[in-house]
């Protein structure tokens, strides 16, 4: 893995950091050529992406997992829109595919840079339909980078599971909203019996997939189609962990 640039040298290969701030702003009209295919992790600090090793360092996780699939993903959909620093970071990284995000909120001046933006509740299975069918789905990458809550992370996963491609990564951020001793107000129960970390953790204990924010036709979807299954926990002040599911191929 490619040793992360600082900010300092950063600042020396764009000159300013005006430079930098018009690459992070919203007022940016087009991504430069000279982004295109750079090292993940730099662009990660480019855009100022809460991935980036600063942060929850979720960075080093992508970079091992799609640093493989550079040249052969064509579509990848990341839930959460924010800023678009992440669907800008997608854009350069992966040259050649088609960036997708959506979002309860309009995002105009990222779809001006090519990426394509939708409105939709990731916890609303009409909203969801709604993207797939203008979209076409049949993404080689899914990034749940959305609201957090336990019913937004499990509805998500076991509709749009189904529209990943065989051989396709889903990964779920923030899943340590499922632990209020550190994230309240995620919508998780007494008894934590309904948090996406405990999909997880019991995942590992018998390969089989329990949500009561799922339907029975998405859970064993999901049994039958999961290859494996990544749990990624930092011990930093964020208590930053991820969940990678890889999807089967047929035989």
């Amino acid at each position: 893995m490619k040793k992360a640039l600082t900010l300092l040298t950063l600042l020396l290969a764009f000159a300013t950091q005006a430079q930098l701030n018009e690459l992070r702003s919203p007022a940016l009209e087009e991504l430069p050529d000279s982004l295109h295919k750079r090292d993940l992790i730099e662009l990660s600090e480019i855009f100022n992406t809460d991935k980036q090793p600063s942060f929850h360092n979720f960075i080093e996780l992508y970079n091992r997992h799609l640093t493989p699939l550079q040249d052969s993903a064509h579509r990848l959909l990341e839930i959460g829109i924010f800023n678009g620093a992440s669907h800008k970071m997608w854009k350069c990284y992966f040259d050649s595919a088609e960036v997708y995000g959506i979002d309860i909120k309009q995002k105009p001046w990222v779809e001006k840079l090519g990426i394509h933006t939708y409105l939709a509740d990731q916890a609303n299975r009409e909203h969801l339909q709604t993207f797939i069918d203008s979209s076409g789905g049949m993404f080689d990458v899914i990034i749940d980078d959305g609201g957090h809550y336990m019913d937004h992370q499990q509805v998500s996963l076991g509709f749009l599971f189904q529209h990943l491609n065989e051989g396709g990564l889903y990964i779920i951020e923030d899943v340590h909203t499922s632990i209020p001793a550190y994230y309240k107000g995620f919508g998780q129960d007494s008894t934590l019996s309904n948090t996406t970390l405990k999909v997880f953790v019991d995942y590992l204990m018998d390969e089989s997939i329990e949500s009561v924010y799922m339907t029975e036709a998405e859970m064993t979807y999901l049994e039958t189609w999961i290859e494996y299954i990544e749990i990624y926990k930092r011990k930093n002040s964020m208590h930053s962990t991820a969940v990678v599911i890889r999807k089967k191929k047929k035989r």
